[in-house]
């Protein structure tokens, strides 16, 4: 049996910055990699996909590209 658990979270306004800048990020960084490899996949059909693992090399450089990154953890840029 699985059982779930609501709950509603009430977070003040410096959470809800770091919040919006966290989720923010994630947007960036999807929408980054999803052009990259819409790119790779126009410049040459034959190329496998890249996967998570593979992505996550790239991340280091768009995090010394973009200055804004650097009040985000490196990890959770991971996860996105």
């Amino acid at each position: 049996m699985l059982k779930g658990i609501k709950l509603r979270l009430y977070p003040n306004r410096t959470q809800q910055n770091q919040l919006e800048q966290m989720f923010g990020n994630d947007r960036f960084v999807w929408n980054q990699m999803l052009a990259m490899m819409n790119e790779r996949y126009q410049n040459n059909k034959a190329l496998p996909f890249l996967g998570k693992f593979k992505l996550n090399y790239l991340l280091k450089p768009l995090k010394k590209e973009y200055p804004f990154f650097e009040n985000q953890r490196f990890f959770k840029l991971a996860g996105s």
